[in-house]
């Protein structure tokens, strides 16, 4: 059975992050809420390993990202996708009418 995954912030509202949700078959909500989106997709992370789980990602993970431009998805070094600050200049200093 799969667990659904989203991240709970407003779209289009900046500082607006609440937490990392998973919610599982059972119907029971994990949510990963340290107020740090890193350290919480990082718990996540880890709690679905451990607990080896299949999770689909709603399209709010996404959108996170599309709205928090700070944020990006990089593969960490066993080849999972984690959430890491921007830190590259060609992308954080974009000229957006470039």
């Amino acid at each position: 059975m799969t667990s659904h995954l989203s991240i709970d912030y407003d779209e289009d509202v900046e500082g607006s992050y609440r937490a990392v949700v998973l919610k599982l078959p059972s119907g029971e909500e994990k949510r990963f809420a340290s107020g740090d989106p890193q350290a919480d997709w990082a718990a996540y992370h880890a709690y679905a390993r451990d607990q080896k789980l299949m999770v689909i990602e709603s399209s709010s993970v996404t959108h996170f990202c599309f709205d928090n431009a700070e944020w990006r998805f990089a593969l960490n070094e066993a080849g999972y996708e984690m959430l890491v600050p921007e830190d590259r200049p060609e992308w954080t200093n974009a000229d957006p009418g470039a």
